[in-house]
Formats: C-alpha cells, sequence, structure tokens
C-alpha cells in the first residue's frame, strides 16, 4: 500500500489498520467496523479519526459518512463527533492534494446549518484548521474530550 505522508503525530499513524486484500489496499474504520477500499481521502479520514480518538473521543461517538439533507440534496458528512448526544466537532476531509480554502469551509459551514456543531475540523492530512464556531475564530487545537470547559 503506499503510503501517504501525512501531518499527524506518530501515535495517529500507529492507530490506522491497513491491509492487502485480492490487490484491493483496504482501511479499517473502527467507527463503522468494517474494511473501507484506501482512497487518499479515506486515508486522511481514518487518521483524522484516530487523532479524534488520541483526544479522548471514543469511536462509539465519532459517525463516518453519515447522510445530512441540505435543502433538496442528500450531502455525506465525512464524520461527526458526537459529546452529551449532541453534534459537537463536524469534521471535513479531503485528500492530500486538495488544498483547504474558502471553499472547504464555506462546504463545512453550510452542512453545520442544521447540525450546530460547536468545531469544525477541515483537514487534507496535511493542513488543519480547527474553528470555534461559537466563537468564530480559528483556534489552536481542538478541546479534548476530558475538558470541562467545552
Amino acid at each position: 500500500m503506499e503510503v501517504l505522508e501525512l501531518n499527524f503525530p506518530a501515535e495517529v499513524a500507529a492507530l490506522v489498520r491497513h491491509k492487502q486484500e485480492q490487490d484491493q489496499n483496504l482501511l479499517w474504520d473502527p467507527c463503522r467496523k468494517k474494511w473501507l477500499v484506501a482512497t487518499p481521502e479515506e486515508w486522511v479520514r481514518q487518521h483524522a479519526i484516530s487523532y479524534l480518538h488520541l483526544l479522548g473521543y471514543s469511536f462509539a461517538l465519532i459517525q463516518t459518512e453519515s447522510g445530512l439533507r441540505t435543502g433538496f440534496k442528500e450531502k455525506r458528512l465525512d464524520a461527526l463527533v458526537y459529546k452529551n448526544t449532541a453534534p459537537y466537532i463536524l469534521v471535513e476531509c479531503k485528500a492530500p492534494s486538495v488544498k483547504i480554502d474558502q471553499r472547504v469551509f464555506n462546504q463545512a459551514f453550510n452542512y453545520n446549518q442544521s447540525l450546530k456543531a460547536k468545531y469544525l475540523y477541515l483537514t487534507n492530512g496535511k493542513q488543519h484548521i480547527f474553528w470555534d464556531v461559537l466563537g468564530n475564530k480559528a483556534v489552536k487545537s481542538l478541546p479534548s474530550a476530558s475538558d470541562p470547559s467545552s
């Protein structure tokens, strides 16, 4: 499997499980509990959810590839972290070759109009943007799951 170089802590890479089976590269999704075809975006998504797990968020509280209706269109969220049963962190992942720009921010912001998550996490695996929705500002990092102020 071609390993794409990403900008995550070393502990994250150790959590991402991958294998080759019948000429297909596969990644384990611990949230959905199944093997998935390893696309560049999926490689980033699995690293992002492993990063969230290192921050203390249980895989059981992270939904991946869930549906969302925006107007008349059905969209798919890359990942959504719940805290106290409410949407908490909306994650938008892109392949490493896709720049995280205003278009990506707008996409996540539009998804969040109905979800009302407190944070947005935009990543292509190399660039990470953390956005505090209530404070309407970029932040250096996401709060850990045990952070009482969040």
